[in-house]
């Protein structure tokens, strides 16, 4: 067997493999527990500082189930509720989920009051929802990329090889 041929196997063997791996594992990844900012359990009500200068940005609060929370801002006002990302990922063992990203911008004091019982926290949305979307498209991306380009090559070395052997048999002189 010529070593064209054999590569291409390889590379069909390789294109199966991952096949396999999507199928065992899914086209949905899960994702590390986050570090959380503020712990939330129970009915709670928690205080987050925001210092002048220094805003948290966008907060994302994870939990096990859909929680009933309030974010009150520093001037007293509520502040707006972002359902980006709204149970579209999974984090850590038990499969916390983002329900709700709040905006830490304002400086003082910020807080976030649950009617319900929470499990879960707050934790930086850079580190979890966005960091979920990207480990999802490179995932993606690995999952349908790896075997069509392992398929496109199988294809190109066997026909490479063909085209050489015959090549090769034209070229050689009659025998008499």
């Amino acid at each position: 067997m010529r070593p064209g041929y054999l590569a291409s196997l390889v590379s069909l063997a390789v294109a199966l493999v991952m096949v396999g791996v999507v199928a065992a594992v899914g086209t949905r990844i899960s994702h590390p527990e986050p570090e959380y900012i503020v712990e939330l359990s129970d009915d709670s009500l928690v205080e987050v500082e925001v210092e002048e200068g220094d805003p948290l940005g966008e907060l994302a609060l994870l939990s096990l189930e859909s929680p009933g929370c309030v974010h009150g801002l520093p001037s007293g006002d509520l502040g707006e509720m972002n359902v980006r990302g709204l149970g579209q990922w999974e984090f850590g063992s038990e499969g916390r989920t983002p329900y709700f990203v709040y905006e830490f911008e304002e400086p003082g004091t910020h807080t976030v009051e649950c009617t319900e019982e929470v499990d879960g926290g707050l934790a930086l949305a850079a580190e979890s929802i966005d960091a979920a979307e990207t480990r999802q498209q490179i995932w993606a991306v690995t999952a349908l990329g790896v075997p069509t380009v392992a398929v496109l090559l199988a294809i190109g070395l066997a026909l490479a090889t063909f085209l050489r052997s015959r090549k090769e048999s034209t070229a050689r002189p009659p025998q008499h």
